[in-house]
């Protein structure tokens, strides 16, 4: 079946904003002299864009002010409020998550700027002629960033010391796939590299098991095969989020683990380590058991359907969506869980052509129902309070 224009849309979003596959050693660190200004250069560039350069420190590649004045038609004042969320939390450094935050917290608007992008924008067409998903991240990052600049500003970063080793550091050192899986600046650029590349060190099948059951505690939940590459939850305690980036750095990659337990599959790795006991694969996914009893398909729907509970989210799982003659003849099409008020949620896991298209085809029954729609990708385990913040203020 061929696939549509729309679904390949989506699907090269979603694979342009995914983080680079890092795997270099990390450098031994050097201390910071936090009374110093730190200078970036060559591997250690400065990452930040500064509002009081015109360009933020980066070449505009053709952005002008008509591709600018065209992008302020399709912004918002629910725009500005996002990016002064991404200010908060992230400094100087928020210029780089607006793509992925667009796409997931205001996917309409995300929608206006792909269009544009694709369509209109005049500055990028020598530049990008040919590539709309890259226009459509140069747009997302230079008009937020140009609209930013005329109603505020952000300090650059300041020196501030790594939890974990004690060195100092700037946020700017850190590259932008660090921000996607590791969320705000807290860890030095060689801490984080650590933790995504794990321990390279010897080790014996007992010592793989405890590295295994650290990071299943310290991560609060059963940890996927890709624990290397996963984002690191925002909505836990400093603390704990600590404890799970170090355990990151302490465990093994999951093919040396597996190759010390002898295991076929890390399934049989969790099942071995006693982290899961509930869940068997079928052709597709893992199944298992949430801890509300609720039977869920993979890894990542148990770790919503466990965020849910433990955040006292009433949740009914697998509504059947309304019956629609072209989007869902035969009435059969279901979400994921259904909230309280009536909000369907879904988990998009999988990222192949038919299933794209299947969570594209409930976002256009989600318009034609008038019924709220919450869809959520791997990414956004990391920080589900950004997506469920009005139900938990609800529910307090």
């Amino acid at each position: 079946m061929p696939k549509s224009r729309r679904t390949g849309r989506i699907k090269k979003i979603i694979g342009a904003i995914r983080a680079a596959d890092v795997r270099s050693e990390a450098p031994a660190p050097q201390p910071i002299n936090p009374a110093a200004p730190v200078m970036n250069s060559g591997r250690d560039r400065d990452w930040a864009w500064h509002c009081s350069d015109p360009e933020g420190g980066w070449n505009p590649y053709g952005w002008n002010s008509q591709d600018q004045a065209r992008f302020a038609a399709v912004w918002c004042r629910e725009a500005d409020d996002l990016v002064d969320e991404l200010i908060d939390r992230y400094g100087a450094m928020w210029v780089w998550r607006t793509p992925a935050a667009l796409l997931t917290r205001l996917p309409d608007v995300a929608e206006r700027v792909r269009d544009l992008a694709e369509g209109q924008l005049v500055g990028q067409q020598h530049t990008y002629r040919g590539n709309p998903t890259s226009i459509y991240e140069h747009a997302s990052l230079y008009g937020p960033f140009h609209a930013t600049r005329q109603r505020r500003s952000w300090p650059d970063p300041q020196p501030q010391p790594c939890p974990l080793c004690g060195h100092w550091f700037t946020a700017g050192q850190l590259n932008p796939w660090i921000l996607r899986q590791f969320g705000p600046p807290r860890w030095c650029k060689e801490c984080c590299l650590r933790a995504r590349n794990g321990n390279p060190a010897p080790s014996t099948p007992d010592a793989a098991r405890e590295a295994v059951t650290a990071l299943a505690s310290a991560l609060g939940t059963i940890p996927a095969q890709s624990y290397a590459s996963t984002p690191v939850p925002l909505d836990l305690p400093a603390d704990r989020r600590d404890t799970l980036v170090a355990a990151m750095a302490a465990c093994p990659p999951a093919t040396a683990i597996r190759a010390l337990l002898g295991a076929a599959s890390w399934l049989e790795v969790l099942l071995d380590t006693k982290v899961v006991t509930d869940a068997w694969r079928p052709a597709r996914g893992t199944y298992c058991l949430a801890a509300d009893g609720h039977p869920c398909r993979s890894l990542g729907e148990r770790a919503v359907d466990d965020w849910l509970t433990r955040h006292g989210l009433a949740h009914e799982l697998e509504p059947t969506w309304p019956q629609h003659p072209e989007l869902n003849p035969s009435g059969r099409l279901r979400a994921d869980w259904r909230l309280a008020d009536g909000t369907y949620v879904e988990y998009a896991g999988l990222t192949s052509d038919d299933y794209l298209a299947k969570i594209h085809q409930k976002r256009q029954l989600a318009r034609t129902t008038g019924i709220p729609l919450v869809v959520i990708t791997p990414a956004d385990l990391a920080d589900l309070t950004a997506l469920f913040g009005r139900w938990l203020q609800a529910a307090t």
